[in-house]
């Protein structure tokens, strides 16, 4: 795994988060609300940067995810959901300490916003009433999924059925490697979703572009405590993928 260069500043961020009992009163905040905190800030630095479009918007999707993570997560989660974000915009080539700045300006904002518990939740929950499944296609006639533009509901519906097929196709495929790696049970799951996403990376990539991309996807989930030999694994034995020694 590729190691994360992190600024001064970014790991008293870090520690600062993992001193405090109390989490940040962002934690649970609505999307729309934690992102106008730190609107201006953020693209006050970017435009600092002299970062142009389109490239700007990539930076405030950036910000957007970062925003979305401290609204879910506090404490150690947080603290190693945010070094993965970081380490994730890096692999797809945005400037690393660009990135640990908009770090800084939103838990800045965030702080001052103060701390607060997390909202506690009642041990007496109602039982919620069992809902029907039906189609696909149905859920997009009725108004349930969105339909994407230029597209009807029975050409949608097939691409979705084919999608299906193929994550069906990737499962098959990936267990035998898996079992021969003694990687069964409930950790399965996260070797199948990184198999699922080099597959859709497979289908958009070729050739040396892939290869590029799939060790990207790898590092990233090496970071994510996942075994780098497994999952080089099931880039060759499934995609036909194999990287430089």
């Amino acid at each position: 795994m590729r190691s994360l260069a992190l600024a001064a500043e970014t790991q008293a961020i870090f520690d600062r988060i993992g001193s405090y009992a109390w989490t940040l009163d962002v934690y649970g905040m609505s999307q729309s609300r934690a992102l106008w905190l730190v609107k201006a800030r953020t693209q006050a630095r970017i435009n600092r940067a002299g970062i142009v479009p389109p490239y700007t918007n990539i930076y405030r999707r950036y910000v957007s995810e970062l925003v979305r993570v401290f609204r879910s997560e506090n404490g150690e989660k947080l603290i190693a959901t945010v070094k993965l974000t970081i380490r994730k915009w890096v692999n797809i080539g945005l400037e690393p300490t660009l990135l640990q700045g908009l770090l800084s300006d939103c838990f800045l904002r965030f702080e001052q916003q103060g701390y607060a518990m997390p909202a506690t939740q009642s041990l007496a929950r109602r039982p919620r009433p069992r809902r029907r499944h039906g189609t696909y296609a149905g859920s997009l006639r009725k108004g349930r999924a969105a339909l994407r533009k230029g597209s009807t509901v029975a050409e949608q519906a097939e691409l979705q059925k084919r999608g299906a097929e193929v994550a069906t196709d990737i499962a098959r495929r990936l267990k035998p490697v898996l079992e021969a790696r003694g990687v069964t049970g409930r950790a399965f799951i996260p070797y199948y979703n990184f198999a699922q996403k080099l597959g859709r990376l497979s289908r958009t990539y070729a050739d040396k572009s892939l290869r590029m991309a799939a060790a990207d996807l790898v590092d990233l989930y090496e970071a994510r405590s996942l075994d780098g030999d497994t999952l080089r694994t099931i880039a060759a034995a499934l995609f036909g993928i194999t990287f430089d020694s």
